[in-house]
């Protein structure tokens, strides 16, 4: 049992794990890894990463200060050594130097995800999955307010903003934590996040810090000159949500006529500015028949990524849970997801954590893998990768904020509050109990905690929390739980025969 200081009272350890169903999993080996796993190693990587008076460290400056034109002489001559070893290095390895600046070195994300999970390592050594001492990636429900009303809203959005939001002073406070944490990437969503009076303050701020920035909307809102505006603020990649081909479809489920026309408006506007674009599917028992169909649309219209949402029954989705897909339904459509990550026609995400799972299962060794909600890569050392950044990330890798500066573990488990950001930093509300509990994927009820491919995935914890009240119970949405779904399934029937609400 957890109990957090709001008295909020989250099980733990209720459910006992179940048969084993998967063979074990030989994994690729990256002889980096050898060397991650040294002491020595990581108490280097320790004094690297010890931040300085402002708010850097020597691996930082060591990135920024590698082939910088700006540096005076007795600066070129006191990294000098360093940056004779960076191009030995780069030359050993065969890679493209100039590239290597552009996307690495001089390029602040990267930079900030590099020196994070160094110091991760360094302070936890290297775990599978490993644990990170301030998340890669955080999603800030920037508002409540919203023009549409969703029938599956996670955040049960409305017209009115939310009387506890933050001001504009107390977002800007936010987002100094964030890049005084070395947090590099920050998606911003809502409600509808371009409903927001505040957000160019909030993304130029962002900017000016250094964090990758991106945007998921409805697409309503968005036109050419927001698009333009929003790369103005550092904006690198835009969302749109679109969960039908039939407009009709799209705009019941939206509570709005002319939804779908204005969101498909919205992403050719981002589309046609050069703005990498994403076209994102929330897929139910409706529509998960036509996910092929969709993902060609998604293509066709130009979109650079398709981004698969998950069905979690929270928010106003709690009323609609008959629509969640069986796992039978959910393996079908990560394979379909799969396939098309595969082709390398568009870029394919999925906040289901199994995907990954999924890409291990059936994709060529020098195929693509998904390293996590956000991210995929190409060949064994991306499979590599995955066994440490991959599945679910809350709390691990990745966190949620509230409009009212509420910290939660997810964007799906809005109910758990973990820390006020009015009343902590972000830095001791990272630090949690709960927190340390979702970052051991051996602790875990069902089929989760025995399951082979857990390094990979660990089962979606609001999945878990939503349908059995334990947020380390086993994810009802896995083929390997079937039989926790059938329980479900049961129990949701005999609710009804009772008329006792499920």
């Amino acid at each position: 049992m957890y109990l957090n200081e709001s008295n909020q009272r989250v099980l733990t350890h209720k459910r006992p794990k179940a048969v084993k169903q998967t063979s074990p999993v030989r994994g690729p080996h990256h002889k980096l890894e050898d060397w991650l796993s040294k002491p020595w190693v990581q108490r280097l990587l320790r004094w690297m990463t010890i931040r300085d008076a402002e708010n850097k460290c020597f691996f930082i400056r060591l990135c920024e200060n590698y082939e910088n034109p700006e540096l005076s002489g007795w600066q070129r001559l006191k990294w000098a050594l360093p940056s004779w070893l960076i191009d030995r290095a780069l030359e050993r390895a065969g890679l493209d130097k100039e590239l290597m600046i552009t996307k690495l070195f001089h390029h602040p994300p990267t930079v900030r995800s590099l020196a994070l999970t160094a110091k991760s390592i360094g302070r936890y050594g290297l775990t599978r999955p490993q644990r990170f001492t301030a998340p890669l990636m955080v999603v800030w429900n920037i508002t409540q307010v919203c023009n549409l009303a969703c029938e599956h809203c996670y955040q049960n959005a409305g017209p009115q903003a939310a009387k506890d939001e933050l001001t504009l002073e107390e977002k800007l406070r936010v987002v100094d934590q964030l890049a005084d944490n070395w947090v590099p990437f920050l998606a911003i969503a809502g409600g509808e996040p371009l409903a927001c009076p505040d957000i160019w303050q909030v993304l130029e701020h962002a900017h000016r810090r250094g964090i990758h920035l991106t945007i998921a909307t409805n697409g309503t809102l968005l036109t050419r000159e927001k698009v333009e505006r929003l790369r103005e603020c550092g904006v690198k990649y835009i969302e749109v949500s679109v969960d039908s081909l039939d407009p009709a479809e799209h705009d019941r489920f939206r509570g709005k006529p002319g939804a779908w026309q204005r969101a498909i408006n919205g992403i050719k506007a981002s589309i046609e500015a050069g703005m990498r674009t994403g076209f994102a599917t929330c897929f139910t028992r409706h529509n998960v028949d036509r996910a092929d169909e969709i993902i060609q649309f998604a293509y066709d219209l130009g979109c650079s990524t398709f981004s698969h949402f998950n069905f979690i029954p929270v928010g106003r989705g709690k009323q609609y849970a008959e629509y969640d897909l069986t796992p039978e339904q959910r393996e079908r459509l990560l394979r379909v997801l799969n396939k098309w990550l595969q082709s390398g026609k568009i870029n394919v995400i999925s906040t289901a954590p199994q995907f990954a799972r999924t890409c291990v299962m059936y994709a060529p060794p020098d195929g693509f893998f998904a390293t996590g909600h956000a991210g995929r890569g190409k060949g064994q050392k991306t499979r590599v990768l995955a066994q440490y950044t991959g599945g679910c990330g809350a709390g691990r890798c990745y966190c949620c904020i509230q409009p009212n500066g509420f910290v939660t573990p997810c964007v799906y488990i809005s109910s758990v509050v973990v820390g006020d950001l009015r009343k902590q930093s972000f830095e001791e509300i990272w630090n949690n109990e709960l927190f340390r509990v979702l970052q051991d994927r051996e602790d875990r009820g069902d089929h989760c905690g025995v399951c082979d491919y857990r390094i990979y995935c660990g089962g979606c914890r609001a999945r878990a929390l939503a349908y059995t009240g334990d947020i380390t119970a086993g994810d009802p949405g896995c083929m390997y739980n079937r039989v926790m779904w059938e329980q479900i399934e049961q129990e949701e029937e005999l609710f009804r025969i009772e008329g006792v609400p499920a």
